[in-house]
């Protein structure tokens, strides 16, 4: 009898084992998820307007960070071929929007000679709660507007798309250091400048990725 129950545990065992074997092996062998692009941008002269009507991020120029990042992706990829330098929009904005009254998006696309604003809004940007414990994050909404026609391209079915970025296990003393801090927060705003440009393509996203994103 004694016999017949250690054949069995015996057998369990391997079986079991067997099945851990081949999870692995599956886990290993498999490929990350996919996210498809939201959107997928025309081939037309375009440009990247990051804007920051909330004050929220310090200093200004890391708007241009995101809005270079978002460019650089977007040709290196060739989503599109043509895109104007976020510095002339940005130029034609500070010129032009006067008493607090913005130029229409579509307006600022005209003046760049650009058909397609890709218009990023920054709702939030930070890099700690409490002046001591890091936590980088930013969102933003963008919007993708045709300046010709004057009409919204992306999204259709909502105002806007949402979209934010962290940084994580960041040293507590990144935060507490001048020359630290800067570089901090020039990273979240590549970072999510990085996550912008993802909406307009298809990537992978999840176990790999996300242990990518921890080095």
């Amino acid at each position: 009898m004694k016999i017949v129950v250690l054949i069995f545990a015996l057998c369990s065992y391997l079986i079991l084992s067997s099945c851990n074997i081949a999870a692995g092996v599956s886990y290993i062998i498999s490929s990350d998820p996919e996210q498809k692009a939201k959107y997928t941008l025309e081939d037309v002269r375009t440009v990247v307007f990051v804007d920051d009507r909330k004050n929220v991020m310090h200093p200004s120029r890391l708007r241009l960070v995101i809005a270079d990042k978002i460019t650089e992706e977007l040709l290196a990829l060739k989503l599109v071929t043509t895109i104007v330098s976020p510095k002339d929009i940005m130029r034609a904005s500070a010129l032009n929007d006067k008493y607090n009254q913005p130029l229409p998006i579509a307006e600022l696309g005209k003046l760049v000679d650009a058909e397609v604003v890709i218009y990023v809004e920054m709702d939030s940007f930070g890099l700690t709660n409490d002046g001591q414990t890091a936590n980088p994050v930013a969102s933003c909404s963008i919007r993708v507007i045709n300046s010709v026609e004057n009409k919204r391209l992306f999204p259709i079915d909502k105002a806007a798309d949402y979209v934010s970025a962290n940084l994580k296990r960041v040293n507590p003393h990144r935060v507490t250091s001048d020359s630290e801090n800067r570089k901090l927060a020039a990273e979240l705003a590549v970072e999510l400048g990085d996550s912008i440009a993802k909406v307009f393509y298809d990537h992978n996203i999840g176990r790999l990725g996300e242990q990518l994103n921890r080095k």
